[in-house]
């Protein structure tokens, strides 16, 4: 019944489509039942939506105020070098040839160069 012909049945006997986005109806009824003050657990129940995905999406809502769902795939944006820390590296390949590669990523994180997320990978 459902369009791609691969919805399967999850424990609380709801259909989904594995890796597909739950329905936008659906995601505004999940946060208008949490706005209600009914809880997750209650929510994932009634909708018959797993506890996993009604929690992700009050967390998304919360964070962004959007019910819309994130992107499906795809890659991030590269993350380039900033000339800083290029000049880092090279200095620290200087006082020593042989550091390894994951060695140069610790000590610019150590040395407050870079932060987890702009550490170069």
């Amino acid at each position: 019944s459902t369009p791609l012909g691969q919805g399967r049945v999850n424990q609380l006997g709801g259909v989904f489509i594995n890796g597909r986005p739950l329905p936008n109806h659906i995601r505004h009824k999940i946060v208008e039942m949490a706005h209600h003050g009914i809880r997750p657990c209650v929510i994932s129940r009634q909708l018959r939506v797993s506890h996993g995905c009604v929690s992700k999406i009050l967390c998304r809502y919360q964070e962004t105020g959007s019910i819309r769902p994130g992107a499906i795939g795809g890659s991030k944006p590269k993350q380039v070098t900033t000339p800083d820390v290029e000049k880092k590296i090279e200095e620290y390949k200087r006082e020593n040839p042989g550091m390894f590669s994951w060695e140069i990523r610790d000590k610019l994180l150590k040395d407050a160069v870079c932060d987890r997320n702009t550490v170069p990978s």
